[in-house]
């Protein structure tokens, strides 16, 4: 008789089967919950992100609480094809607080662990089963992400944001079983920074799991919260979209908020003539010629200057030339500077432009490192600027044309730089700009100790 120590065992093969689909059975039901409002544009890619997540269908729900002015009910059928066993669509005609919302949603799930979904944020395909078996591992009844990684789209970039405490996280990420909610709730009328409340005051032990199982957070003119604010404290990763977002639907949809036009122009005609400072040697002038073009400034607007290895004396050559003309003002650029091209920051400018003939302002700092500054309560997204530095675009008005040649005057001849000799005027006379900045530059060497560091989001902090 042959030995049967090497051979398969059918039996056993069979039954490790068997096993198997009594624990794929046995696996927890899941209500995945999701807050939305005036999010049209972004719900089929939702429900989509919820269909292709790999845990087991019959196990998992999604709940949407929608309060925008109209109903999404129609959409959501279409998506579904009126087959909405496992997505539930509310519509609520009232206004709601996002405490509550998320209150409500809570109250809604009939799942043992509840995944929370943000409605415009990416979320891999083994988000739901990677979380649900990281808790049941570790014996965890809450879970979230203290650090994320955000893609802001107008950038086309992916930056990490810093790390708070092993017991904070932030609400796309979180994951719990139902037994946390016999004593944690949302603060109801919270519409901002919701966790808090409901994490104790960030007190709840939190299983911190793996960022990139767990979320991409999307930055674009939509967003609840205006993420260009946090944008100034997070570090540049050497990652892109594709390396995190490998579904081609998903990534053609992220790939159009990322080339999304601006629809209103900006209001450039205010500047009678546009400096563009260029390094000796540059070769691009038409291509940034017609960059800036592109984005509404007139061709009859542009002069560029090449830059003199002394930076202030290249920008004295300039205010000299501007108070010879008599240009009532001129705007100041650096010839790599790059702009936000979002809605929302298009409107604060215009904001500002629109009514910058009422208002004696001597600078406009349109793109720099804030260090200290005051918001506006007119004007929103305007401060009045009383500390900054590596300026790559600055409005003067003539009146002011005199006051920074004999500052610059002063500064070079004490061998100062540029951004010593602004703390001292800035202080004392009306210098506005933009929180977060409206242009900026991805790398300069004056600007950073770090040769070739992305200092991008060196121009987005808020004091």
């Amino acid at each position: 008789m042959k030995s049967t120590k090497n051979r398969p065992n059918l039996m056993g093969s069979l039954l490790n089967k068997q096993l198997s689909k009594q624990a794929q059975e046995r696996k927890p039901f899941v209500s995945v919950i999701s807050p939305s409002y005036n999010r049209r544009d972004f719900l089929p890619y939702l429900i989509y992100q919820f269909y292709y997540q790999d845990y087991p269908a019959d196990r998992r729900e999604l709940i949407i609480l929608d309060d925008s002015a109209e109903s999404n009910e129609d959409l959501v059928n279409m998506l579904t094809m009126n087959n909405s066993d496992n997505v539930r669509y509310i519509h609520s005609p009232r206004r709601l607080q996002l405490g509550e919302k998320r209150n409500m949603l809570n109250e809604l799930a009939t799942g043992e662990y509840i995944i929370c979904f943000d409605d415009d944020d990416y979320y891999p395909a083994n988000k739901v089963s990677y979380q649900v078996e990281q808790m049941m591992h570790h014996k965890a009844v809450f879970s979230g992400c203290d650090q994320i990684y955000i893609w802001y789209s107008h950038l086309d970039k992916i930056y990490r944001t810093t790390s708070l405490g092993k017991n904070h996280a932030l609400n796309g990420t979180f994951g719990y079983h139902r037994n946390y909610l016999k004593k944690h709730r949302y603060r109801d009328a919270d519409m901002l920074a919701e966790e808090g409340p409901f994490l104790n005051g960030f007190t709840a032990p939190v299983l911190q799991v793996e960022p990139r199982n767990a979320i991409l957070c999307v930055s674009h003119s939509a967003n609840t919260y205006d993420k260009d604010f946090v944008l100034g404290t997070c570090e540049a990763v050497d990652l892109t979209l594709e390396d995190f977002v490998t579904d081609a639907n998903l990534l053609t949809h992220y790939r159009r908020l990322s080339h999304a036009p601006v629809t209103q122009p900006v209001n450039w005609q205010v500047f009678e003539q546009i400096i563009v400072l260029q390094n000796s040697g540059d070769t691009n002038t038409e291509t940034i010629r017609h960059s800036l073009v592109d984005f509404g400034i007139k061709p009859q607007q542009l002069i560029f200057q090449q830059k003199s290895p002394d930076e202030l004396e290249t920008h004295l050559v300039v205010l000299k030339w501007a108070k010879e003309q008599e240009w009532k003002n001129i705007l100041i650029i650096d010839g790599a500077i790059q702009f936000v091209k979002k809605e929302n920051f298009v409107k604060n400018v215009n904001g500002l432009l629109n009514n910058i003939e009422s208002i004696d302002w001597k600078v406009i700092l349109l793109g720099a490192q804030h260090d200290s500054l005051r918001p506006m309560q007119s004007l929103p997204g305007v401060a009045r600027i009383t500390g900054a530095d590596c300026a790559c675009a600055y409005a003067v008005n003539s009146s002011y044309y005199q006051a920074l040649i004999e500052l610059y005057t002063m500064a070079k001849d004490e061998k100062a730089s540029l951004n010593a000799a602004w703390q001292i005027k800035m202080k004392e006379d009306l210098w506005l700009g933009f929180y977060p900045s409206f242009a900026y530059l991805s790398h300069q060497g004056n600007c950073t100790d770090v040769v070739g560091a992305d200092i991008t989001h060196t121009f987005s902090e808020k004091t």
